[in-house]
């Protein structure tokens, strides 16, 4: 009798089959019931390996099952922390501290978050509330030192991670901001000890070989040397290597991959360390790359993502304005039409306020990104009015017209030609072109980040947009146009031996026809952090060689590129020489080309220098012929000399410039 060997193998499968089903229906059931405790502890842990994707989602699903679960909360708002996604940051860690207000990690860590917002004084509150509850509460202590490095006071920062390191030597975060204030400094081999000790401490964090390649990277900023840049790249890839994902080291290496014009390569780091993460700064250095690399669609959609994240990033906001300009985007396209609209609700709100300068500004940029804004227009043209611009008032009304040619538009245009007929600037016969301009041409050359990259990579090329927009609005010079201006941009780091081959560029652009013949040159360094931006800037003048005046403006806010911008140009408008000359001899006096958009009006004075045959008392052969202007318009003004025969002595085309008012000298 044959026995049934294929029934104990069907009995086998069938055995395998039940115990895998048991096996699946038994993960299934642990993964059903994993509760929000489980979770949370896989999140700090994913947080620990520096795997912040996973840790977000691993805190999501435990505060699904518990929304009020504070240690998630914290857990969540330390990894949205760690990916700069600040807002997100801020309501969780605010949300967990409304659960136990004597919560130290809530405290500290609304106090990182504050910190990386801009906002120090309200920081460094949470911290001390953080030290009043623990005193001996080493985060809290960095925190404060964290502050004060923002706040450029080094030394107390220095004195506050003495005292965290005195107590706990292997501080991790003391060690790594220790290394950033000794990098500052430029004391970059105590820099590197206080990282590679950090490295010690954690050999399986990737953040201090992030911050060992950063060094590198800053050293070889300020050297030039191409092997710093090498081994720059090879700290980031070792932290890359650790966390594929990590967040700062993707970051970095996609600004480096920037910074040598390698875009693609730029997109690909960038990508990375989204990972689903995607914070305001990383999708603008993400927006800027493919910008770059020719992806236009893609670049627009990142920069409207971000702005989304980040509506107070002025920065941001300024660069998806230049964006739309630069690439030609219709008028009508959502995005202009948005900003246009927000823009000019800016310039009611100056008005309101009374701040024309302000105003004037939000206007002509409303202009600038929407020209057939008749109603802004309007408002500009009235502004002009009062100034007494009226060259510029009516041109304005001669382009609504143009705009919205209608009967009534038309007839006040006529109406304001017809009145011109007794200013200064129709009866000299200037009214249908503009008269002879002698004002200096201004360079605005790309700020420089000074040794550092910025969260937003290329911040100084926008700065210089934005002021190069600004000194528009002041007479006394002539800005090389933006468009023009792109021919001698130097890319995200302009400092150093960048400088010398951008003064070059200059030169060989000049000689070639594409940059016309420039007087001033106007560059410097910058910093942004949070919402502040520090501007030092430096007027060098081109043809002689050097400095002429230096200045230094610093803003906050949602609002802090146009202002700061506005205010570098009136700082450079006070620096940068007056520059005019005789138009016409008159019967009693000259009219010269400097008006009131150059700042010179009835009752100032002007001076013209003629040399003497013959030496006077001292031996001073400069003979000096005053003016007083008796009548001023937009770019010309009418002065008589205070002795009616040293109008003999004048000849048509003779420089004249403002007298110089001196000031009183004090008499102890």
């Amino acid at each position: 009798m044959k026995r049934n060997r294929s029934k104990p193998k069907m009995l086998l499968t069938a055995a395998c089959a039940l115990a895998l089903s048991a096996a699946g229906a038994l993960v299934t059931l642990n993964a059903e019931t994993k509760n929000a405790i489980a979770y949370n502890k896989e999140g700090w842990n994913y947080l620990k390996k520096e795997n912040y994707k996973k840790a977000v989602s691993s805190f999501k699903n435990a505060l699904h099952d518990n929304p009020k679960y504070r240690e998630a909360l914290v857990g969540l708002g330390s990894a949205y922390l760690e990916v700069e996604a600040y807002e997100q940051s801020y309501d969780l860690f605010t949300a967990a501290l409304a659960i136990d207000k004597q919560s130290v990690e809530s405290l500290v860590g609304l106090g990182r978050t504050l910190t990386a917002m801009g906002r120090y004084t309200d920081a460094i509150r949470y911290f001390d509330r953080a030290l009043r509850i623990s005193g001996e509460n080493l985060d809290a202590r960095y925190g404060r030192a964290y502050v004060y490095n923002s706040l450029g006071k080094k030394i107390w920062a220095k004195r506050a991670l003495e005292t965290v390191l005195k107590s706990d030597p292997y501080h991790y975060d003391s060690l790594l901001l220790m290394a950033d204030i000794k990098a500052g400094e430029n004391r970059l081999r105590e820099a590197r000890r206080f990282a590679q000790k950090a490295i010690d401490t954690n050999s399986e964090s990737s953040k201090a070989y992030t911050v060992y390649g950063e060094l590198l990277l800053r050293e070889f900023l300020n050297t030039e040397d191409e092997d710093l840049l090498d081994e720059a790249k090879d700290a980031l890839s070792n932290a890359i290597s650790i966390q594929p994902s990590a967040y700062r080291a993707n970051r970095t290496m996609g600004n480096i991959a920037l910074m040598e014009k390698k875009y693609d390569n730029a997109v690909e780091y960038f990508t990375r360390a989204a990972a689903g993460l995607d914070s305001a700064q990383l999708l603008y250095s993400l927006g800027v790359a493919r910008d770059r690399a020719g992806n236009h669609a893609g670049a627009l959609e990142d920069f409207l993502r971000a702005l989304k994240k980040e509506p107070s990033d002025s920065i941001l906001r300024g660069r998806i304005e230049d964006f739309l300009i630069v690439r030609d985007y219709k008028i009508g396209h959502p995005a202009r039409v948005m900003l246009n609209r927000e823009v000019y609700g800016l310039a009611l709100n100056r008005e309101r306020r009374n701040l024309p300068d302000q105003a004037m500004m939000y206007l002509r940029r409303s202009i600038l990104l929407n020209p057939m804004n008749v109603e802004a227009r309007e408002r500009l043209m009235d502004y002009y009015k009062t100034l007494g611009y009226d060259r510029f008032y009516i041109d304005e009304m001669k382009e609504i017209a143009r705009l919205n040619p209608d009967r009534g538009w038309q007839e006040k245009l006529s109406i304001a030609v017809m009145r011109r007929r007794d200013l200064l600037y129709h009866r000299e016969g200037y009214s249908a072109g503009e008269p002879p301009r002698d004002v200096p041409v201004v360079l605005v050359l790309d700020f420089d980040p000074a040794g550092r990259i910025s969260p937003h990579p290329d911040a100084g090329e926008v700065i210089a947009g934005h002021l190069t927009f600004a000194l528009g609005q002041f007479g006394r010079m002539r800005p090389v146009g933006i468009k023009q201006r792109a021919a001698v941009q130097c890319g995200l780091v302009c400092g150093g031996a960048h400088l010398s081959e951008a003064m070059d560029s200059i030169e060989s652009k000049i000689d070639s026809g594409e940059l016309e013949p420039v007087d001033y040159v106007v560059y410097g360094g910058y910093a942004v952090s949070g919402g502040h931006i520090t501007l030092e800037g430096k007027v060098l003048d081109y043809n002689k060689g050097f400095i002429i005046g230096e200045f230094s403006v610093t803003e906050s806010g949602a609002e802090s590129l146009p202002l700061l911008s506005l205010r570098a140009a009136k700082r450079v408008f006070d620096i940068v020489p007056y520059r005019g000359r005789v138009l016409k001899l008159k019967e009693g006096g000259i009219v010269a080309n400097l008006g009131l958009f150059d700042g010179i009006g009835p009752g100032d004075r002007l001076v013209v220098y003629k040399f003497r045959n013959e030496p006077a008392a001292g031996n001073n052969l400069k003979k000096k012929i005053i003016f007083t202007v008796k009548e001023s318009d937009t770019l010309i003004s009418y002065a008589e000399p205070e002795k009616a025969s040293d109008l003999e002595s004048i000849d048509s085309s003779d420089p004249v410039m403002p007298l110089k008012k001196r000031r009183a000298r004090r008499i102890d």
